[in-house]
């Protein structure tokens, strides 16, 4: 099962570490085109889902606590419980309470999540997403939130060079199904991708292809490869292609 992520919105926090975040208003249509129907998010036994609250997406880090995941009208809700009898639970709570004490706030999170059930709807122009079913992975406060498309990549903590090849090869999936998906939709209605989307999608291959190009069996080239291509996520390159398909 692909982990897509979201933004979401946390309303409070307290002292004992205890806070409530808005994930989502079932009803609306988000920035990535995906609705909700009812129940997407209470699906499993006793209307509510639990989920690991991580750093950053890191999937190696020890939890900084859990998270329920419910449904309220027409609200999708997360209810924060923060472990602050580990260091780094109590370092997060720190951070995450002068965030919000101290001006605006500026820190992001998002949510990891599995596609369950899904199914797509045309309304009007716009082909829509409608998630019906979701597994909720985990919760992360982030440096940037991953609102738009599958941006786990650059959002992750790096950890080895085998896992960043793994995560940019997930990525690429996506953007040639999601690449596919627009040019069939464009072609049913009589039209084309647009100069610009092709323009930005040629860059993408032209960045690769310059990663790309050197031989295995030369460390030198091996090396430069591996520098280039831990440049290229840093850079949000793979990322930044998921928002110029929507």
């Amino acid at each position: 099962m692909k982990t897509e992520t979201k933004g979401l919105t946390v309303e409070k926090m307290d002292e004992k570490g205890q806070g409530l975040a808005r994930i989502a208003i079932l009803s609306a249509v988000d920035h990535d085109g995906d609705t909700y129907a009812p129940g997407a998010f209470s699906w499993k036994e006793g209307g509510h889902q639990w989920a690991h609250i991580l750093p950053a997406h890191d999937r190696r880090a020890i939890p900084l606590g859990k998270a329920r995941v419910y449904e309220n009208g027409d609200a999708a809700l997360a209810e924060l419980h923060l472990n602050l009898d580990t260091e780094a639970g109590k370092n997060w709570h720190s951070a995450l309470m002068f965030d919000l004490a101290k001006g605006t706030a500026i820190q992001e999170y998002s949510y990891g999540f599995g596609v369950v059930d899904a199914a797509f709807e045309q309304r009007g122009a716009d082909r829509v997403r409608v998630l019906k079913r979701l597994d909720i992975h985990e919760v992360s406060p982030v440096v940037r939130g991953a609102g738009v498309g599958t941006g786990t990549l650059a959002l992750k903590s790096r950890g080895s060079f085998a896992d960043q090849l793994d995560a940019v090869i997930a990525e690429i999936d996506d953007i040639i199904d999601r690449a596919g998906g627009v040019k069939a939709l464009r072609d049913a209605e009589g039209r084309t991708m647009s100069k610009a989307r092709l323009d930005q999608l040629a860059e993408l291959r032209r960045r690769f292809d310059e990663v790309f190009q050197f031989d295995p069996a030369s460390n030198a080239d091996t090396d430069k490869a591996q520098r280039e291509l831990e440049q290229l996520a840093a850079t949000h390159e793979v990322r930044g292609a998921l928002r110029w398909l929507k």
